[in-house]
Formats: structure tokens, sequence, C-alpha cells
């Protein structure tokens, strides 16, 4: 008979123990409901399970989750081979309850279950919407009529209906909702109506009414200011300062034109494509122009002329592309025209848009543009072993340095850089969400780094709108395209329209293999108008903030226009119709601060000027503070505007009985996020309004003898 070393048998037993000892089991399982947007459950929300576990040295768990639904009888397996101390339950429905267990588990066994953690969800939250649209058309003397009706998610809900703005002898029935109105006067009238459920929910509707009556007429010629020679097809945009659309005429082949119009006051703009625009009588801007009145029966007539606009000089863009060890890299170079209008008056022929070359054998290059523009240079190296490059230094078109070009630029070189090579993509094609034709447009990809999407890499369409990014980093990408007007930017969503970042679905990218179809909608701007809001992006530290998109919203959380800030964080937004606009800045590396509404009309105020503020990512909990606050304040909640959560803020210097709540405008209370005692220090409180209408909201803290009041805006 052989004999056992006693080595042996000593690892032998230690073996066993190991195989045998008994996996602790997870402790402290919580469920939490939590509201964050999901795609797949239409932004309800989801329970947030965590729990903890004593790890040993040699412990390598993973971990097994049961749950018992409203419908279960027993608990079943919903997730095995989990990593990590927590998880979200996505699949889950409103006012329902769920229970929980966790188990842990290795090859050699598992553990008993963890505590059982149960949560009931809360039911949906009521939202109320319009699904009435309103006449905007009235006659002089002639009853106007219009029955609003606005439907809630909540089955129950009783809506109650008022009129906000209107004419002093409009009435709307609360109950019906219907508003009636005799006009006695001609011209442009705004409505605006709320509806309100008794569950919470409201909505708003807001329009203009063009009230026909005796009319007057605007007629005239617009001429060749060379040569007095009639011009044709020009267009004349009458301005009514009390409205915020306008009324359009066209010259004929004796460039004379004609229009009714209802009686007003009246700013004209004459606008031609190879010609400067001007208002009338020979004004540069809207702020500046002649008031013409329109009376009834009678004609006004006026006579214009425009300026030809004479070609740009051409000047030269050059500079070299090389690697970061001097040797040459062959690269298609290519310039952008940044500035794009809804009225431009280049003719296209004179316009050497997009320029491209191929540098030379030395890594130089020369490109011909068009003089008195902005440029955005790009590399794009033949040798897939180099990440292509905008000038100076940047990865992607938004964040790209703007080369204004009066003269030639010399020195605008790339100095490229070696990247590993992945055989992997994404693809797709820009296209509208409507028609399904395709869109051109700069498309840019965005990876998922330390919780934060960052710009990593941008291209350009073909003429078809098909785009293919290759040669990624491995990750989690989102994925953005910027059209050219009329067209607004966007996000890729599946089947869908993700205007802003937090929208977009994400793609998951592999070392190998080209992620296909991703396929961006796209949606054109509303009505173009003549007025403009201006100012500049910065942080909360007044840092410029290059390359955000601003999008301008109008009352009913409707993008009316965007436009993208340039190096120095300037930005301006054009051709807007007149209104009250709210300013929502996008960027993956911040989020908004309280930047307010904006008015703008073709009266006085047809120019604004805002200068709008980011501040860095926010936290979403309740935490206690390393440090003892010296007194009580109450501060801006962030991100704002929101949707549909934001962060309150707020300090005490010592321990007191704190209530903190919402309300709406007209002071109902909507939410009480916190009625205790609590120790002195600074808080963060998040309030969610996924149950509420786009508009202000008030939020009040009441702690010791301090009190203070703050507004802060939902926009959906």
């Amino acid at each position: 008979m052989k004999k056992i070393s006693l080595p042996l048998i000593a690892l032998l037993l230690i073996g066993f123990q190991f195989a045998f000892s008994q996996i602790p089991n997870p402790e402290n399982l919580t469920a939490v409901f939590k509201t964050n947007p999901n795609p797949g459950m239409m932004g309800y929300g989801y329970v947030e399970l965590k729990w903890q576990i004593v790890q040993s040295p040699s412990g390598n768990y993973v971990f097994k989750i049961f749950r018992q639904g409203p419908n279960d009888t027993t608990f079943k397996q919903i997730v095995s081979f989990w990593r990590g101390l927590s998880y979200n339950d996505y699949n889950i429905k409103p006012n329902s309850t769920y229970s929980y267990y966790v188990i842990a588990y290795t090859n050699s066994g598992s553990s008993n279950p963890s505590n059982i953690a149960s949560i009931t969800t809360p039911p949906l939250a009521d939202y109320v919407r319009f699904v009435s649209f309103p006449p905007k058309i009235a006659a002089v003397g002639e009853l106007y009529s219009y029955t609003a009706v606005a439907a809630s998610n909540a089955s129950g809900a009783v809506i109650t209906y008022s009129l906000v703005e209107g004419p002093a002898d409009a009435t709307i029935d609360s109950q019906t909702g219907l508003l009636v109105w005799t006009p006695v006067a001609s011209g442009y009238f705004k409505f605006k109506i709320k509806a309100e459920s008794n569950l919470g929910g409201k909505a708003f509707q807001e329009w203009y009414v063009k009230v026909n009556g005796p009319t007057g007429v605007i007629s005239g010629v617009v001429l060749d200011e060379t040569d007095n020679s009639p011009l044709e097809n020009v267009s004349v945009f009458f301005l009514n300062t009390n409205a915020a659309r306008h009324e359009v005429a066209y010259t004929n082949s004796n460039g004379e034109f004609s229009k009714s119009l209802v009686e007003g006051n009246y700013k004209i703009k004459f606008y031609k494509r190879g010609y400067y625009p001007e208002f009338y009588d020979n004004k540069s801007s809207i702020d500046s122009a002649d008031i013409v009145t329109v009376v009834a029966n009678t004609t006004v007539t006026i006579t214009a002329s425009l300026a030809k606009v004479q070609p740009a000089p051409l000047y030269t863009i050059s500079g070299s592309v090389l690697d970061s060890t001097g040797v040459p890299v062959k690269s298609l170079v290519t310039a952008f025209l940044v500035k794009d209008t809804t009225f431009p008056i280049i003719n296209p022929q004179f316009i050497p848009r997009n320029m491209s070359t191929v540098t030379d054998s030395n890594g130089n290059y020369q490109l011909r543009v068009m003089g008195g523009f902005n440029y955005v240079v790009y590399a794009k190296p033949f040798n897939k072993n180099y990440y292509p490059e905008f000038y100076d230094n940047k990865r992607t078109f938004n964040e790209a340095d703007r080369i204004f070009v009066n003269g030639d630029v010399l020195g605008i070189n790339f100095v490229l850089e070696q990247k590993p090579v992945y055989n992997n993509g994404i693809a797709g094609l820009v296209k509208d969400f409507y028609t399904g034709t395709s869109v051109q447009a700069m498309v840019t990809v965005l990876l998922k780094i330390n919780g934060k999407f960052r710009p990593l890499k941008s291209i350009k369409t073909d003429s078809l709108g098909n785009y293919l990014i290759e040669n990624l980093l491995p990750g989690t990408y989102i994925v953005f395209a910027r059209p050219a007007l009329p067209y607004l930017p966007g996000y890729y969503k599946a089947d869908s329209i993700a205007l802003r970042w937090r929208d977009a679905d994400t793609i998951v990218v592999n070392e190998n293999g080209v992620v296909t179809g991703i396929d961006i909608n796209l949606i054109t701007r509303p009505d173009t108008g003549f007025a403009l809001i201006k100012g500049k992006v910065r942080t909360i530290l007044g840092e410029p903030v290059a390359g955000a998109t601003i999008f301008a919203f109008d009352i009913n959380g409707n993008v009316k226009a965007y436009t993208t800030s340039e190096s120095d964080g300037s930005y301006s937004i054009e051709n807007l119709t007149a209104g009250e606009y709210s300013l929502i800045v996008e960027s993956t590396e911040y989020e908004n601060t309280d930047n307010g509404t904006i008015n703008v009309d073709y009266s006085s105020n047809s120019v604004q000027s805002k200068d709008l503020y980011l501040s860095p990512a926010s936290t979403t909990e309740v935490k206690n503070p390393s440090t003892t606050p010296s007194s009580y304040s109450l501060m801006q909640n962030y991100p704002n505007p929101f949707n549909p959560t934001t962060t309150i803020g707020f300090t005490i210097p010592q321990k007191s009985y704190v209530k903190l709540e919402v309300f709406n405008l007209i002071g109902q209370k909507i939410a009480t996020l916190i009625n205790d005692e609590l120790n002195a220090g600074q808080y963060n409180v998040e309030f969610n309004g996924s149950g509420l209408t786009s508009g202000i909201y008030l939020y009040r803290i009441q702690a010791g003898n301090f009190s203070s009041v703050k507004k802060m805006l939902l926009l959906k």
C-alpha cells in the first residue's frame, strides 16, 4: 500500500474545506423606484436593487436575482451570473407590488437567500395634452368659436379650461372648453388657453387669429440699384408688428408687387438671392425699418432699390499634413463653409463650398476659398492607421476651430496621431423622418468614457445621406447628425426622433464588425421669421463653451430653431418668428443652469441678447456634507430647464426643521420633497416632474426663520 505524504493530506484538507465552506449570504437588500427615463418603458422608471456581501480573499461571487410580481404565485429567477452589487429592473408596471431576493453562488455552491425587499411602484403620472386644433381665421362682426379638447392618460381625470391670454371680450367655458369671441376690428390677435386636470396635469395651447375685415393695399416696384431695371421674383415680406407670422408677395417681370392686408402697422423686407436684402425704406435691420400703416380701403405705394452682391475675392488656405515624426501623410483636405442661413445672398455658382484637395508628396496643400467667411478645415488620411482631424487638433466638426478668411491664411498645419486599427464601425443613413428622403449632414460619434459621452470622430455623408465611420475604439456610442438648414440636428433613435442626447439610443461597438442600420431621422424647422437672439455660452465660472448646440423652444416645448456656439462661445439664432422662447444648451459635458425665457417681436424687440450658462454634471442624491455651512441658502436647481428630473440644493447652518415644497404658478402645491428635521449641512434633493406639463414652477424652502423661493422651468 502506497503512503500518502503529509503535505498532500494537508492540501486535500484545505481543498475540502473550501469546497464545503458556506458562501456568505447577500445582506441588506433594498429596492427603490427610480424615475430616470428608459426607452423600453417609455420613460416610466425602474426598480434599483442594491445589496451587500462579505467578500473573502478567494471569493469570486456571482448572483442570481429572483422576483415575485403582481401576477406571480412564486418567486421566479429573472437574472443569473450577475456580477456587481446592484441591478436595475426595467420590466415593471405602474401601481404594482414586486418582491425580490438575491442568492450568491460559485462553482462550489450557493448561499442562502438574502432578505426579501418589496416595493409598490407609483401609478403613471397624469399627463394632459390638447387633441384639438384652433381655427386661425376670423372676420369682423362674425362669431369666432373653438371647442378646445384636451385628454389625460389617467382614467377618471376631470379637465377644466381657462383663458390665459386673449382679447378682453373673449370667454371660454371651463367645463366644455368652448371659446367664443366676436371681433370688432381686423388684425392679428393672440390666444393662450390652459387645460388642467384634477389629478395635477396641465397643458397650454397658444395661437394667433387673423381677423379679416376691411383691408388696405401695399403696392410698389423693386428695381436694380445699378441701372434701375425691374427685378423679377423678389420676395416681399410684410411683418405686422402685432403678429408672429408674416405675409409675402412676389414681384412680376416688371418688378411690381401688390398685397391686400388687414389694417395695422407693417415693416417690409425685400429679398432676392444675389442682392443685398433690405428693409423699407433703405434700412439694413428690422429694428430701424420704417413703419408702413395700412388703413382700410386705401393703397400705399412704395419703391425699393436693391444692390447686387459682388462675388467675394478668393484667397488661399494652405498648410501641411504630417505625422508626429514629420513624415508626410497623404490626405484629403477639405474646407467647409460654416455659415448657412435661411436667406443666403451669394449665388451658388460663386460659392466654392467644401473645397477639397489632396496633399502633395511633401504633405503640403492649398485650398482656394471665398473671403469674408468662416471655414472649418478637415484632414482625412488615406492611411487608416491615422486619426482624421479637424483644425486645430480637434476630432469633431462642432469643436473645430473656425478660420475667418479675409486674406491668404498660412500655417493651417495638421499633425496626425497614429491609432490602433479595429475592423469595425457604425454605418447608416441620414433621412427625413416623414418622407424618408436622404439628407446630407456631418455625422459625429460620441464614445461613453467615465460615464460621459465624448465626441470622438466626425465624417460628412455622401450625396445620398449615407455614412460609414470606421476604426472605432470598442465601447458604447451615441450618434449625432448636424445637417444644413432647414433641417434640425438630431441623434440616432430607432424609428423615432431624438433632438437631445439624453433621448438617443446607444450603440455597442465591438473590436470587429460594422454596426449597420443606424439611420438618423431628422425634421425640418417650422415657420421662418425675422427676429434674432444672440449671446455667448459660458460655464458658471465664465469660461466660453465651444461646439454646444443651442435650441430655441416655444412655449409648447416645440423646437423652432437651433445654432452652434463658436470657439469664443458666441452664438446667433436667426430667422425666428416673434414670440416667447426658452433657450436650451445641449452639451454632453455639462448640465443646464437657469437660462430663463426671452421674448422677441417685430415692434421693438426683434434683436435680443442673452448669455447662456452651463454647469458641470450634477449629483442626484441626498448627501451628507463634509463641512458645516455658515448660513442658510437655497440654490438654483440644475439642470434648468429640466426633463423630467432636476436637483435642488440647499444649506442649513444648524439643526433645523426643513420643509421643501414645489408649487405651480397659481399657488397650488405640487409636491413636498422634505418635511423633516435635518442636521446642519449641505443637501441635494432630486425632484421628478414626469407627471407635470411644461411650464414654470416654484420651489420654496422653510428652515428655522429662513424662507426662500426660486423658479424652475420644465420643458418636455
